[in-house]
């Protein structure tokens, strides 16, 4: 146990646990220093667990943060029984246990890091070193300039003009439709002008060299187009506002008509709507009154000549029933074979069905047992990598040779051991043979010998006491043999006691009732102290109540 206690002490310091160099073993572990360790250990494995770090002066904070504690646990897997009590009232076992068991659960990452003697790896480096820049021309503006995109303050053919700082975009690389949508954005484009009239030389030189394409290009196109009516006349005549102020002016009316005409329909449509609500309701009237029609004409045909008619209805339904029989014998003579082959059928496609399900059974056993060898797999290469890399850290810092001879001194050990124990068994089983074998041949010899003296007894005076005395003698060798075996159940009985007694010292049962009567003084005084700040309270709220 003291191997696995350093292993554990070496581990706990290699994730950083402000352990005291004084502290050896898991015995010297107090309340706040394993507190301190669960909580490093628990925040390594799960960091998004809310946990505190040192154990409060106080008795019931002391209860709920190891309780959280003991919670925190059973979330990240832990399967055995832990409460406030392991971590208030360790035992050695208990802390062994938890400890090891939070050591397997620590992420690999954790102990690379720590490990000052890792190997460096350029590649990761250079992955690192590019996240970073990337992270960093995220964080940084696009622009020096802390206005918005805009043409006006752009270079797409225009000279002495700040450019924007767009990433990874040169000037050739600004498309028809970019500029087109950066024109509408910025205010220059007109809606009214044709989409020839916003076609922009790509570069230019100065501002001269492209007026000067500018006007090429749209008298090559257009005799006459909005940009050279503005270049030659830089200042718009009013009369084009009046024009614009009269046809917004009729925009409006139309809008006006148009809601006008919406409104109107609107009502139509739901005058519409009840209307043929109104046609269906009379169509159906319509309908039902038609058949009530038909009925009575066909009654007063029937009421003109009764007896007739009557006749001729008997008549008709005497010959519907034997066309009824008729069909019935037909469509049992047919219905007969049928339903044979219907159930001949049947009884093969249950088996087939039988079969086929038994295949599918197979299919989806045979899948989860895939689906389980896969994640067997997974878990035995993830744990293979794990131990190889534990196995390489520990190479650096810890002697393979010593465990090795430590675990084949043990084990040796534990062959010794179960030698013993076998050459016991087998002692113990010879012997209980044996005792079988005499209690078996007494009996014997005894029944003969009553048997032979209570013949003589009846004659001889001798025989009559030496059979009395037999009895007796047997009588007391019974009892003697029985307290034999009550004395080594009793024995028997005390060693299994002598082992509680023992794991009860180990468990430190009487210091932790010390500790336990301690906390219970401490809770009893905290208890006293909140009721009388309770009673001041409540006292302060009467005088204030009364003033």
């Amino acid at each position: 146990m003291d191997d696995i206690d350093n292993i554990i002490l070496h581990s706990l310091r290699q994730i950083d646990c402000d352990l005291d160099e004084d502290i050896q073993g898991l015995e010297q572990f107090t309340p706040s220093v394993l507190v301190r360790t669960v909580s490093k250990c628990l925040l390594l494995i799960d960091p998004s667990l809310d946990l505190p770090h040192t154990l409060p002066p106080g008795m019931a904070q002391r209860f709920t943060v190891t309780a959280r504690l003991a919670e925190a646990c059973s979330a990240v897997g832990y399967r055995r029984d832990i409460g406030y009590q392991t971590f208030l009232y360790p035992t050695v076992a208990e802390v062994r246990r938890v400890f090891m068991f939070l050591i397997e659960q620590l992420p690999k990452d954790t102990t690379d890091a720590a490990d000052p003697e890792a190997p460096f790896d350029r590649v990761t480096d250079l992955e690192n070193r590019i996240l970073e820049n990337m992270r960093q021309q995220l964080r940084s503006s696009w622009r020096n300039d802390p206005s918005p995109l805009d043409l006006r303050n752009s270079t797409l053919g225009w000279p002495n003009r700040n450019r924007a700082n767009i990433p990874f975009v040169t000037q050739s690389d600004v498309t028809a439709e970019i500029k087109e949508y950066w024109l509408r954005r910025s205010g220059f484009w007109e809606e009214d002008k044709d989409e020839v009239d916003h076609q922009l030389p790509a570069s230019a030189a100065n501002a001269e060299e492209a007026i000067l394409k500018l006007q090429a290009y749209y008298a090559e196109h257009k005799s006459k187009s909005p940009l050279t009516e503005e270049l030659e006349q830089p200042v718009s005549s009013p009369s084009s506002f009046d024009q614009l102020d009269t046809l917004q002016q009729e925009i409006g009316k139309i809008h006006t008509a148009i809601e006008e005409t919406k409104r109107e329909q609107r009502d139509l449509q739901s005058k519409r709507t009840v209307v043929d609500e109104n046609v269906h309701a009379l169509e159906k009237v319509t309908e039902k009154l038609k058949e009530e029609k038909k009925i009575k004409e066909r009654t007063h045909i029937l009421l003109e000549n009764p007896e007739v008619n009557v006749a001729k209805l008997e008549s008709i339904i005497a010959a519907a029933g034997e066309k009824m029989k008729k069909l019935q014998s037909q469509w049992e003579s047919h219905r007969a074979p049928l339903m044979a082959t219907l159930q001949e059928h049947q009884a093969k496609n249950s088996d087939q069905v039988s079969k086929s399900q038994k295949v599918v059974d197979q299919i989806e056993s045979a899948r989860h047992k895939s689906e389980e060898v896969i994640v067997d797999l997974q878990t035995k290469s993830a744990l293979h990598a794990r131990l190889v890399q534990e196995y390489e850290r520990m190479g650096k810092t810890v002697s393979r040779t010593a465990y090795t001879s430590r675990i084949l001194e043990i084990v040796g050990n534990i062959r010794k051991q179960k030698t013993d124990i076998d050459k016991i068994l087998h002692d113990t089983r010879s012997l209980q043979k044996e005792i079988n074998s005499i209690t078996g041949q007494l009996d014997r010899q005894f029944t003969v010998t009553d048997d032979l003296i209570f013949r003589n007894a009846k004659r001889d005076e001798y025989c009559k006491r030496a059979y009395i005395l037999l009895v007796a003698l047997h009588t007391e060798c019974s009892e003697l043999v029985a307290l034999v075996q009550d004395t080594g159940t009793v024995k028997r009985e005390v060693r299994e006691l002598e082992d509680q007694i023992e794991h009860e010292k180990d468990r430190n049962v009487a210091a932790n009732l010390t500790q336990i009567g301690q906390d219970l003084e401490e809770m009893q005084q905290e208890s006293r102290r909140l009721e009388e700040a309770i009673r001041q309270l409540d006292m302060s709220t009467a005088s204030n109540g009364t003033k």
